[in-house]
Parts: structure tokens; sequence; C-alpha cells
């Protein structure tokens, strides 16, 4: 088999098997650099490989829907079923206009526009001799 260009490792060649194992490792939740390494490359490599063939980006897509599917489904299961924590998270990500733990409020000045502030600043300059507290520490050296 022919070796990669400089260095010394066999190339990786992107099959259906290896497109079948990537797309069942995305439904798991494995990130793309996590699937590059089950599979024997580095990230770049699949990166690579994902751009030069559509078989494996779509594969990761596939997975990752297929993932984000299930346990969709198993939420939205258990938040029927009556589980607290599941329904609230349910109501929180996909309402969450009204389901926010904090209430976000926006403050418009005329016609929605900015509010306008006016940043004036007073410096007072003082006497030394005419401040008690200043005398009163010096007196006491």
């Amino acid at each position: 088999m022919p070796r990669a260009k400089g260095s010394g490792k066999k190339p990786i060649l992107v099959t259906p098997e290896m497109c079948k194992k990537a797309e069942q490792l995305a439904a798991q939740g494995l990130t793309v650099k996590q699937i590059a390494h089950c599979l024997g490359m580095g990230e770049t490599s699949i990166h690579e490989k994902k751009r030069a063939h559509k078989e494996l980006q779509e594969a990761i897509d596939r997975g990752k829907a297929k993932g984000i599917a299930t346990i969709t489904n198993k939420l939205f299961q258990k938040a029927s079923e009556g589980d607290n924590t599941a329904m609230i998270f349910y109501l929180k990500n996909r309402d969450p206009e009204n389901w926010e733990d904090v209430q976000k409020r926006h403050i418009a000045g005329p016609d929605g526009g900015a509010v306008k502030t006016d940043n004036k600043y007073t410096i007072e300059f003082i006497n030394a001799d005419d401040n008690p507290l200043i005398n009163a520490s010096s007196k006491d050296k």
C-alpha cells in the first residue's frame, strides 16, 4: 500500500465502514476531535477528509442528528411522565422567553432609541490648611 508523502504512515482511506463508525460515534455525542482519535487520525486530518469526502461529513451530521433526536425523545418522555427536572429543563430550553430564571429588562429612550446620559463631574479643590482632618494628623506628629 502506498505511503503518505514524507510521513512514513499508511494513508487513511475513507470507507463505508469508517463512515458508519463515525456516524455511530457522533450519535453518542463525541466531538469531531474525539471521532478523529477513535478513527486513528488527528483533528486536522479528519477535517481534510470531511472536505474531500462528503459522505464522511454527511455521516457525522446524521449521527449528531440521531443522537440529539434520541436524547430529545427521552427528555420529552421523562417530562411527560412528570419528572420535574426534565419539565423545567425542557421549558427553559424550548420557551426561554417565559421560563428564564432571570427576567431581562430593556430600557430605551424616546422612540426606542438610546438612553442619553449626562456624565459631568465636578472636582472641588480644598486648601489643606482649611481641612481639620489634615491639620489634626499633622499636629499629632
